[in-house]
């Protein structure tokens, strides 16, 4: 009550000078100062009640009470940390273009409708990095549809000219045959991925128990956990989309999704990197202080940790494959 008292004094002060109509224009606009404070602290407070409280529920009732409140943006980044993104954002375009299940050949395919289309999309890989999320959103935009770059089912239905998509199950199969742990067993997850997601879930307060990167009885239990309080189905197997979310709950980085290191590895392979250029690779790492352990050309376990520290050294995505202007710029930094 205390930010009213200089108003209301000025106002009894000028009220007593002020002429009747003038004296009512005041207190009107005295009036809207003071509604305006005390909406301001209304919504101050069911934010921080939101905050307190840190479910997806809590946000969501802020936003419907003060749709354009001043604390909006961060409620709505709270629902998509939570893994419940506001309708219409592009973390909510994302979960439903994941639902869909797209297979590998069902992307390979949009990309080069897409490419026929005259949105370029830079390869037909099937894996859908930036240059495909632009064509899709340039596609969406020219459909004056929401340019998210994450298709819907009805738009993916359009893109595959009519071909069935047959999104996952609730229970976690796809068309009735593909399991949880099938779903997990194609992400490909290395041992240190495993640590990590232990770590996160450990971090989050789901005990995982010890850290090895071995999965039992106690660390599925610690992913159900986490499943059910995030609402998905409590297989204690996890999707691609849960591994990144665990780690934005963590606030750590994901480890590289499969496709993302398939992709990288394509693009490697793509440069036909001769025995002796691969030799030559090896030892320039190791000239600057990343060693491959050997330099016979053969770029194993060794050689692609050197290639991920050199990159994390770079700043640059950390994949352990190479590419084009990464080699250029080893060379450089090697004397050429």
């Amino acid at each position: 009550m205390r930010s009213f008292t200089l108003p209301l004094a000025l106002a009894a002060s000028l009220g007593l000078t002020m002429p009747v109509a003038a004296q009512g224009d005041f207190e009107d606009v005295i009036g809207g100062i003071a509604q305006t404070l005390i909406q301001q602290e209304l919504d101050r407070n069911a934010y921080i009640a939101a905050q307190e409280a840190n479910t997806a529920r809590a946000y969501r009732d802020y936003l419907a009470k003060f749709p354009k409140g001043q604390y909006r943006v961060n409620a709505e980044r709270a629902l998509e940390r939570l893994g419940s993104p506001v309708e219409g954002s592009p973390a909510a375009a994302a979960q439903i273009e994941a639902r869909l299940g797209i297979s590998f050949a069902q992307k390979v395919a949009v990309q080069r409708e897409l490419t026929r289309l005259g949105y370029r999309t830079y390869g037909t890989d099937g894996v859908w990095g930036r240059n495909t999320r632009s064509a899709i959103a340039g596609w969406q935009r020219d459909r004056n549809e929401a340019a998210t770059g994450y298709v819907t089912e009805a738009q993916l239905r359009v893109l595959l000219k009519g071909a069935v998509v047959t999104p996952p199950a609730d229970d976690g199969t796809t068309a009735g045959t593909i399991s949880a742990a099938q779903t997990e067993a194609a992400l490909r997850l290395t041992r240190t991925q495993r640590v990590t997601i232990q770590r996160q879930l450990s971090d989050l307060g789901y005990d995982a128990g010890v850290a090895d990167g071995l999965w039992g009885s106690r660390t599925r239990t610690a992913i159900k956990g986490w499943q059910q309080a995030n609402r998905r189905a409590a297989t204690g197997y996890m999707t691609s989309a849960q591994v990144r979310l665990i780690a934005q709950q963590a606030g750590s980085a994901a480890p590289p999704a499969e496709e993302e290191v398939n992709g990288a590895a394509l693009e490697e392979r793509l440069m036909g990197l001769t025995l002796d250029e691969r030799v030559d690779v090896q030892r320039r790492l190791r000239r600057l202080g990343y060693d491959p352990l050997r330099t016979d050309g053969t770029f194993g376990a060794g050689t692609r940790r050197a290639i991920g520290e050199w990159q994390a050294d770079e700043g640059v995505a950390v994949t352990g494959y190479l590419t084009a202007d990464q080699v250029r710029l080893i060379r450089v930094e090697t004397g050429g």
